[in-house]
């Protein structure tokens, strides 16, 4: 008579492991893009958030009075004068994410309105201005190269000078977001 220990074989047949592991790779597949697509999302914020500062650092020194320094003729409301994009080369050239530093942004424009980058960022930043008085205008531009191919992303806000008041865009103009 055979000996019966009552203990059965437990485990997992080949088949419902390759079951297992086809299962995973679809979710994979459909997942990772998705996942990238929100780093690529996440990153986006830091333009947005640092050209509503330029644009409120425009505004601030547009409504405040200027004069030259031994004069006793205020100029007329004005933006800062343009500066270039900075810092000067793309964030890519030094492995994705531009360190901050300060000489970067010791410019008069970005002075003037009180801006800098104090941390690692992943955009280059510009500001360009036109106009005295009512006619006065700028542009602030934040470009950015996200994944370091040839494609760039470029986010931009837009402020005008109307009597009494400065007004822009209400939301920030975008091209090629995601790139």
């Amino acid at each position: 008579m055979p000996r019966s220990t009552g203990l059965r074989q437990r485990g997992f047949t080949l088949l419902e492991l390759m079951i297992v592991v086809a299962i995973v790779g679809i979710l994979a597949a459909v997942a990772v893009p998705s996942f990238m697509r929100y780093i690529a999302k996440s990153k986006t914020a830091e333009a947005r958030g640092q050209l509503e500062k330029m644009y409120n650092g425009a505004r601030i020194y547009f409504m405040e009075p200027h004069q030259p320094k031994g004069s006793f003729q205020p100029l007329d409301a004005q933006f800062p004068v343009s500066a270039a994009a900075s810092p000067a080369v793309s964030c890519c050239s030094v492995g994705g994410k531009c360190p901050p530093n300060p000489a970067d942004w010791a410019d008069p424009t970005w002075q003037a309105l009180l801006y800098s980058m104090d941390d690692p960022h992943y955009y280059q930043y510009q500001f360009i201005s036109s106009g005295i008085g009512d006619d006065a205008e700028f542009t602030a531009e934040a470009i950015g190269n996200l994944d370091c191919d040839s494609d760039f992303s470029t986010f931009s806000m837009y402020g005008k000078a109307e009597p009494g008041r400065v007004v822009g865009a209400a939301a920030q103009h975008r091209e090629n977001e995601l790139e």
